[in-house]
């Protein structure tokens, strides 16, 4: 009787088989998790983009019918009775998040300036006290500027009371204190500054750095882009 003939593989084989699975599988993964942190990194800039949008957004859209005062030293007026309205947005910044206010004024019993700064002086802008958020930058991201220092910065967004158009008063290198913003809207120059916010992944991925741009003049949310290879971050 004929002997059969098996065949099969070699413990050799197998092991390179396994070996060769093993590293395909290795390769997967990390292609896998370089994507995902990649598209980590995307979201947190383009998350901090749609929250510096949106308060255009508010200022454009903010109504000053509510029974609710926002002003400091006077609350609980009835609707109609109270000279306090909203006027705007209050944006400083650290390195991880982003502290928006609310601004207010006292509508003047004077007839003000069409000069839309003087205007701005003359209602009394301060900060709300009632009317805060605070939004932290995603999946560990951090703001720096252009050569990588981490980065602190100011925005007034504020609706003209006369003419209706919003202004951007922007300071890229500091971080004012509520007590500050009064004097600001005077300052002509800080109508004239832009903001490079740069996107620090802090490790979660090694490519290009993105950021945001704060366009001088800013007028609404189409003024807030995304920068890629072009930012010229560090």
């Amino acid at each position: 009787m004929k002997p059969l003939n098996i065949t099969g593989f070699t413990i050799v084989e197998t092991m390179l088989f396994l070996g060769i699975s093993g590293l395909l599988a290795m390769g997967i993964l990390i292609g896998s998790g370089t994507s995902i942190n990649v598209q980590r990194y995307r979201d947190s800039v383009t998350s901090l983009q749609s929250v510096l949008q949106k308060q255009y957004s508010d200022v454009s859209n903010v109504s000053n019918d509510s029974t609710t005062n926002t002003c400091s030293d006077a609350t609980n007026i009835p609707r109609g009775q109270s000279d306090c309205v909203l006027l705007g947005r209050f944006i400083t910044s650290d390195s991880k998040s982003l502290l928006i206010k609310s601004i207010t004024g006292r509508i003047p019993a004077n007839s003000v300036s069409t000069n839309d700064l003087l205007a701005l002086r003359a209602y009394n802008i301060q900060v709300s006290p009632l009317l805060s958020e605070t939004y932290d930058m995603e999946w560990g991201s951090s703001i720096t500027k252009v050569r990588g220092d981490p980065m602190s910065f100011s925005m007034l967004v504020l609706r003209s009371p006369t003419s209706g158009i919003i202004r951007s008063f922007i300071d890229p290198t500091t971080a004012w204190g509520d007590g500050q913003i009064q004097g600001k809207v005077l300052l002509a120059s800080k109508l004239n500054e832009s903001a490079t916010v740069c996107v620090n992944s802090n490790g979660l991925f090694t490519g290009a750095k993105m950021a945001v741009l704060i366009n001088a003049n800013a007028t609404g949310a189409n003024d807030i882009e995304t920068l890629g290879d072009n930012s010229g971050c560090h």
